[in-house]
């Protein structure tokens, strides 16, 4: 199995670990089986978040007769001391442990952000205590940013840091992986697939595990074929070969950098428009599953919804990649209400 040490955590995980957001698109049966797979497997960094809904708990579930053999991280969008001890006391209570073992201050994106953190009864605050106490045993952070990421690595007082990292989105490899080789900080690649955008998810496996200034990658998985497909990739021949080359190559003339991931971190709607949906569903949806009838009154509906949008710019302001969603989705809607009328697949 391949281990690496989670910089100064001292914790040495296996150098794939499992990301928990798809698990919450399933039911629990199937959820908990994905968990108990990847364990199985030797995998023992868990990672989820208090924001994935069901997430902690299905995890907590699946490993509770485990815990000793494996590493539960999670994460706080709370800014504030108040708020990340209530969320703290929910996530040890949905994973059904004492103590986490990487605590993360969840997605710190801009300037305001990082000062309201630091500041006086701010989120930082709250999870070096709870390290005091012993409720957390390792304290990281996430940030879609980069540059922001650089400074807080340099500000000392994070042992992981999470980025998002895969073969179009490369600017972590420039500065911010290499700092944190330098300075001993954990380093843990989130949406190695894109959000499942990519072409093909071995080759983006392979892509995030040729840095060898990157500690860990959590892929999303979402079933057993998923669970085995990745294990089989991780266990393997790593080199990209030329057509593999080709076919990145592809992704990043196809893609660009405007391409919906799938978080959801743009919900709710006040519409219940379903975002994702409408930006994913041609190049990822139909692609996968092709059309169903289903599928077709699917679309409609979320034509209608699109139809109702207010313009808040509510999911401008909370989407970590700064899509411009307000103009992305009449495009999106119009080109897959172009392909249900044809039943074409793009």
């Amino acid at each position: 199995m391949k281990e690496k040490i989670l910089g100064r955590t001292g914790l040495k995980v296996k150098t794939m670990g499992f990301g928990g957001i798809p698990i919450q698109r399933v039911t629990e049966e199937e959820a908990v089986a994905v968990v108990r797979r990847c364990h199985e497997h030797g995998l023992n960094y868990f990672d989820t978040a208090r924001g994935y809904t069901n997430s902690e708990e299905r995890i907590g579930k699946a490993l509770e007769d485990v815990r000793d053999e494996v590493y539960l991280a999670t994460k706080s969008h709370q800014r504030t001391a108040e708020g990340v001890f209530r969320e703290l006391e929910t996530s040890l209570r949905n994973l059904r442990t004492d103590y986490v073992d990487v605590y993360q201050l969840h997605n710190v994106a801009n300037a305001d952000q990082w000062k309201q953190v630091q500041a006086v009864g701010g989120a930082l605050e709250a999870v070096i205590q709870a390290k005091e106490e012993g409720r957390v045993r390792h304290v990281g952070v996430t940030s879609h940013n980069p540059d922001l990421a650089a400074e807080l690595v340099r500000s000392g007082h994070f042992e992981t840091l999470m980025v998002q990292y895969n073969y179009i989105i490369t600017r972590p490899e420039e500065e911010v992986l290499p700092l944190c080789r330098q300075l001993n900080v954990g380093t843990i690649a989130m949406k190695p697939f894109g959000g499942g955008a990519f072409s093909n998810a071995n080759t983006a496996l392979k892509y995030v595990y040729s840095n060898s200034d990157l500690d860990l990658v959590i892929p999303g998985t979402l079933s057993i074929a998923e669970v085995e497909e990745n294990v089989r990739v991780w266990q393997g021949d790593l080199r990209i070969t030329p057509q593999e080359y080709e076919l990145i190559e592809q992704d990043k003339r196809e893609l660009g950098s405007s391409f919906c991931r799938g978080c959801d971190y743009c919900q709710p709607c006040p519409q219940e428009i379903p975002i994702s949906f409408i930006l994913r569903a041609e190049r990822q949806t139909l692609r996968r599953m092709g059309w169903t009838d289903a599928r077709v009154e699917q679309v409609r509906r979320a034509r209608d919804k699109l139809d109702t949008c207010i313009h808040c710019g509510d999911c401008e302001s909370r989407c970590p990649y700064e899509l411009h969603i307000q103009e992305l989705l009449p495009k999106a809607m119009a080109t897959l209400w172009d392909h249900m009328e044809n039943r074409t697949i793009p």
